[in-house]
């Protein structure tokens, strides 16, 4: 159903430039891989090394973690039959608190990551758009489409902007 409706928007838009503009200015449409701009540019680069040395800072934490339950939960199985009732209980209250403790952290890291992704990619975003709009205006574009989001099924190479889109977004100060 999006596809349709953007279908339909893209030729209406289409028939609307080519009769409100006649043969007075001429349509200039160009498109852009957002992906790729996002992990071959220089920024693009950096966000996602920071992203991934983040995110193995967390695993590193959430493995002591987990070792430390695993001994605990060892632990208990092998002295299981040695304690006293009491302390059984009270090594299964330890180990079931320490579970859970896990359990959040990984949950937490989860969501930590989540939001440090959206926020980097909010930022390379920004900065892309106004690269593109900048380009837009400077080349004189009536209309730059990203590439998957549009539903492009067709276009020749010659319309693609990416790589000098990721030039100037190395070249673009954040």
């Amino acid at each position: 159903m999006k596809r349709v409706s953007l279908f339909f928007i893209l030729i209406t838009m289409g028939l609307f430039l080519s009769t409100t503009c006649g043969y007075a200015k001429t349509i200039k449409v160009g498109y852009i891989d957002v992906q790729k701009v996002l992990y071959k540019s220089k920024r693009g680069l950096e966000a996602t090394k920071a992203f991934q040395a983040k995110g193995q800072e967390m695993q590193k934490v959430i493995q002591k973690r987990q070792g430390e339950v695993k001994a605990l939960k060892e632990s208990l199985e092998k002295q299981a039959t040695m304690l006293s009732l009491e302390a059984r209980r009270e090594k299964e209250r330890e180990y079931q608190r320490k579970l859970k403790d896990l359990e959040r952290l990984v949950k937490d890291s989860r969501d930590e990551l989540k939001q440090l992704e959206k926020e980097m990619l909010d930022k390379l975003m920004k900065g892309l758009g106004k690269v593109v709009k900048k380009l837009g205006r400077e080349e004189n574009y009536t209309l730059i489409l990203e590439a998957k989001a549009s539903y492009i099924l067709y276009a020749p190479d010659e319309i693609d902007l990416t790589d000098k889109v990721i030039k100037a977004f190395d070249a673009a100060e954040e």
